[in-house]
């Protein structure tokens, strides 16, 4: 009986070990802006203009402009979807807040209601949606050395990272 027993507890511990060995990993594509990143049929751009700075107190705006060409509805998720900023002569990305409603109710509760439709996190990118996603950055950044936007979808398991045009 005791064979048995330390024979199945081995038998789960591999099992078990083997799941981690075999899970799929995140895939990461890296495109230039503008260009479509085929496997997940995403174009995706993005923009910084300093007309935006102040519109939002302690935030900085980049724009990031999102074309679905793939055959699927590509689901967004706030909470678990991640976005960060790389910036020229600097190795450590900055975090982007894209869901400002979420990480910043202050900030958020402030700004009138057409503008809170117009920022708002979608859920979703229809096929062939054209949506432009506003990310926000500290206002204590250089955004204008902005090169990439690097963004983890949760629907997709992916991680896209665009390499800005400037």
């Amino acid at each position: 009986m005791r064979r048995i027993i330390i024979s199945a507890a081995a038998a789960a511990a591999i099992a078990f070990m083997a799941t981690g060995a075999l899970a799929k990993k995140t895939q990461v594509f890296r495109a230039a802006g503008g260009t479509n990143v085929a496997p997940v049929g995403l174009s995706i751009d993005a923009s910084y203009d300093q007309r935006f700075d102040g519109f939002i107190p302690g935030y900085k705006v980049i724009n990031v402009a999102m074309i679905n060409q793939s055959f699927n509805i590509i689901y967004l998720d706030p909470e678990k979807d991640r976005w960060s900023v790389k910036f020229a002569g600097k190795s450590k990305p900055v975090i982007a807040t894209h869901d400002l409603r979420r990480s910043d109710p202050k900030a958020w509760s402030e700004l009138p209601e057409k503008t809170k439709n117009l920022l708002a996190y979608p859920l979703f990118l229809p096929v062939g949606a054209r949506q432009v996603i506003d990310v926000f950055v500290p206002d204590t950044v250089d955004v204008a050395a902005f090169n990439e936007v690097s963004i983890y979808l949760k629907s997709l398991d992916a991680r896209i990272e665009i390499l800005a045009r400037q």
